[in-house]
C-alpha cells in the first residue's frame, strides 16, 4: 500500500508582504552605451577627418581648372570634388575624373591627400585604443549578452557564483538540456565558459549580484527566467541575492547556500525554495550512514550524477566516542547532530594537543585543507583503529583523499550542488528524499533491489509527469470514457507484456502525497507523478503519451489498426 500523506504547502502570503509595491528591474546599462563610449573616444579624430576632407573639397571647388572643349572653365562641381576625394583619400584614385587637371588643382588634391592620410592615421590609432578600453569592452559585452538573453525563448536559470559548485550545477544543467545564465564576480570563471565544453551557447557575465541592476541584466526580469541559485562563496552576497530576487520577482523560486546560523536566519526571513546549509546536510547524512547505511545509500545513489553506479553498503561504525577537531561552526553543527543521536562528542582546536585516550573516532574538520591532511596522516599512522572522516574545501586536493582513502569524506560543494540539483531539476524529488530519511533500513533496503529490478544498478532520471491536456493528452482523452492506472504507464509499447525500464516513486494530488504508489494506483486529471528511469524508456513512453493507438495497445494488450481513417475514428471516440 503506497504511504498517504498531507502534503505541506509553502505560503506565498509571507513573501508577498514584503513587495509592498512592483517596481520595474534595472539593468546594468542603457541599450546606447557602447556606442556614447565609442563616440567620446574618437570625437577628435573624427572631427579632424571632418575638417580636412571639408576644406579640401570646398577647396577643389575653388581651384581653376583647365579650359575644356566645350568652352567650361575646367572647375569641378561640389559633388566631382567629393568624389575624387573620396577615391583618393581613401583608395590608391582612379585618375583625374571627369577631366585632366590643372597644375592647381593637382596641388590641392596632393595636399589634401597627405592631410587626409594623417588624419586617417589618427583615426586608426584611436579606433584600436577604443577596443583595448576597458570600459567599452565592458558594454559591448554587456550589451551582446542582453541580446542573447533577450532572444531566449526556452526558459533559464541564473547561477551566480561560477566556482566548483556552479561549475558542476552548470554542467548537469547543460547535460540534461536546460538553459543558463552565468554571473561571477571575476572575469576568470566567466572566461572558463569558453574551455567548459558545454553544448549550448551561456551567457557570462562580470559583475557584482549585490547590485540589482546586475541581475535585472542577467535576465531576472525576463519572463522565461525559472529560479536564481546563489552559490557564491561569499554568504554575505547570497544573502543580498535572495533579498534582491523576493522583493523584485517574489514569484521566482531563490536556492542560496548559507552555512552561519545568522545569514540562515535571515535568508529565511525573505522565504526562498531552498537554504543549503552544507553542515546540517552532512550531518544528517552522515548520522544516517551510521545508522541506517541502506538508506543512505540508496538517498546518495539517487542524488548522484546519471548513471552512477550503485555503490557498496557503507560498513556500519561501531564508535559512541568522537573528537570533532574544527576552528568554525562546523565543529560544533557536527557535534550536535552526532549528540542528537547520543553520541559522546569532544570538539577540540587544531591548534592544541589532542588527548586520544578515549576516542574511537575523528573529524579532521578544520577550516584548513592541510591541516586535515597532517592530522588524518599523523591519526592513521599513531592510531590506525580510529574512525577517521576528513574534510575538505578545495576540489585541487580531492585527488588526494582518493589516494589516502579515509573512512567517511566531507566536501561541502559535492553536497551542495547535490542538494541544489534536487530541488532544482524535480523540486518533488526531495520530498521523496526527505521521506526516505524517515524510513526504515528494512524498506529502503527493499526499495534499493525493486528500483535495480525495474531501472537497472546506474542512477536513474528523474521525470516529473502531470496529467493534462498540454503534457498526456491521449490520457486526458482516455479518461473520457475508461479508467487508467498507473501500472499502464510503464507497459512496453513494442510488448505490452513487458515493463520500460521506469517506475512511479510518487503521486502528488492537490495537498495529499502518495510515496511508493502501487501499480493499480487509479490516476486523475491533475495528478503529479514522479518517476525515475532511463532515458530510453521515457522515450517509449512518450509514444504512448501523444499516440492513441500506442495508448491503447500498452493498456489493453490488443494491437489496432493505425490507418488515417481509424486515427480519426479513435481521437472522435476518446473526445467524446
Amino acid at each position: 500500500m503506497p504511504t498517504r500523506r498531507r502534503r505541506r504547502v509553502i505560503s506565498p502570503i509571507r513573501t508577498r508582504r514584503l513587495q509592498a509595491a512592483q517596481v520595474e528591474i534595472p539593468t546594468e546599462i542603457p541599450h546606447t552605451t557602447a556606442v556614447f563610449i565609442a563616440l567620446r573616444r574618437v570625437r577628435t579624430p573624427l572631427l579632424t577627418i571632418i575638417t580636412i576632407m571639408t576644406v579640401g573639397i570646398i577647396g577643389l571647388t575653388l581651384m581653376p581648372g583647365l579650359p575644356q572643349p566645350d568652352g567650361s572653365s575646367g572647375r569641378l562641381s561640389a559633388f566631382e570634388a567629393f568624389y575624387v576625394f573620396s577615391t583618393t583619400a581613401t583608395t590608391i584614385g582612379f585618375g583625374e575624373i571627369p577631366h585632366e587637371f590643372s597644375i592647381y588643382q593637382r596641388w590641392w588634391v596632393v595636399g589634401f591627400v597627405y592631410l587626409s592620410v594623417i588624419g586617417w592615421a589618427y583615426m586608426l590609432g584611436r579606433v584600436m585604443s577604443l577596443m583595448q578600453d576597458s570600459a567599452f569592452q565592458s558594454a559591448r559585452a554587456a550589451q551582446s549578452v542582453r541580446r542573447t538573453i533577450n532572444h531566449m525563448r526556452q526558459p533559464f536559470v541564473i547561477i551566480a557564483g561560477y566556482g566548483y559548485t556552479g561549475r558542476s550545477v552548470a554542467k548537469t544543467l547543460d547535460r540534461l538540456g536546460r538553459r543558463i545564465v552565468v554571473l561571477d564576480a571575476q572575469a576568470l570563471p566567466i572566461e572558463r565558459l569558453a574551455t567548459d565544453m558545454l553544448s549550448q551557447e551561456v551567457p557570462g557575465i562580470t559583475g557584482d549580484a549585490r547590485n540589482p541592476a546586475t541581475l535585472g541584466l542577467a535576465g531576472l526580469g525576463h519572463h522565461n527566467c525559472e529560479a536564481v541559485l546563489a552559490l557564491t562563496g561569499d554568504e554575505e552576497i547570497n544573502l543580498q541575492i535572495v533579498i534582491n530576487c523576493t522583493l523584485l520577482r517574489p514569484e521566482i523560486p531563490v536556492i542560496a547556500r548559507a552555512a552561519t546560523p545568522r545569514i540562515v536566519e535571515a535568508m529565511e526571513e525573505f522565504s526562498p525554495q531552498c537554504v543549503i546549509n552544507p553542515f546540517d546536510d552532512f550531518g544528517n547524512v552522515f548520522v544516517l550512514a551510521l545508522k541506517n547505511p541502506y538508506t543512505y545509500r540508496l538517498i546518495t545513489w539517487l542524488m548522484a550524477d546519471e548513471g552512477t553506479p550503485l555503490p557498496p553498503v557503507p560498513t556500519r561504525a561501531k564508535v559512541d566516542n568522537w573528537l570533532v577537531v574544527s576552528d568554525d561552526p562546523f565543529g560544533e553543527q557536527i557535534a550536535n547532530d552526532l549528540r542528537r543521536e547520543k553520541y559522546s562528542v569532544r570538539v577540540e582546536d587544531p591548534l592544541v594537543d589532542h588527548d586520544l585516550s578515549d576516542v574511537q573516532a575523528v573529524i579532521a574538520g578544520a577550516t584548513s585543507d592541510t591541516t586535515n591532511l597532517a592530522l588524518a596522516a599523523h591519526l592513521r599512522n599513531s592510531h590506525p583503529e580510529i574512525f577517521l572522516v576528513v574534510r575538505q574545501r578545495d576540489h585541487s586536493r580531492l585527488p588526494l583523499l582518493d589516494a589516502f582513502v579515509p573512512d567517511y569524506t566531507f566536501f561541502p560543494p559535492q553536497v551542495i550542488g547535490q542538494r541544489a540539483m534536487a530541488h532544482l531539476v524535480s523540486p518533488r524529488m526531495w520530498e521523496f528524499l526527505q521521506f526516505l530519511m524517515t524510513s526504515t533500513d528494512s524498506l529502503t533496503q527493499k526499495l534499493t533491489n525493486t528500483m535495480v529490478d525495474r531501472v537497472g544498478a546506474t542512477t536513474p532520471r528523474a521525470v516529473k509527469m502531470l496529467i493534462s491536456a498540454q503534457q498526456t493528452p491521449t490520457i486526458e482523452r482516455w479518461m473520457h470514457h475508461q479508467t487508467i492506472t498507473l501500472g499502464d504507464l510503464f507497459h512496453s509499447p513494442q510488448d505490452s507484456s513487458q515493463p520500460i525500464a521506469a517506475m512511479a516513486i510518487m503521486v502528488v494530488r492537490g495537498e495529499e502525497v502518495f510515496t511508493l504508489p502501487d501499480d493499480d494506483f487509479e490516476l486523475a486529471l491533475g495528478d503529479e507523478v514522479l518517476m525515475i528511469g532511463t532515458g530510453e524508456a521515457f522515450d517509449e513512453q512518450s509514444e504512448a503519451l501523444y499516440d492513441d493507438s500506442t495508448l491503447y495497445y500498452t493498456v489493453t494488450g490488443k494491437d489496432i489498426p493505425t490507418s488515417r481513417a481509424w486515427r480519426m475514428l479513435t481521437r472522435r471516440h476518446f473526445t467524446h
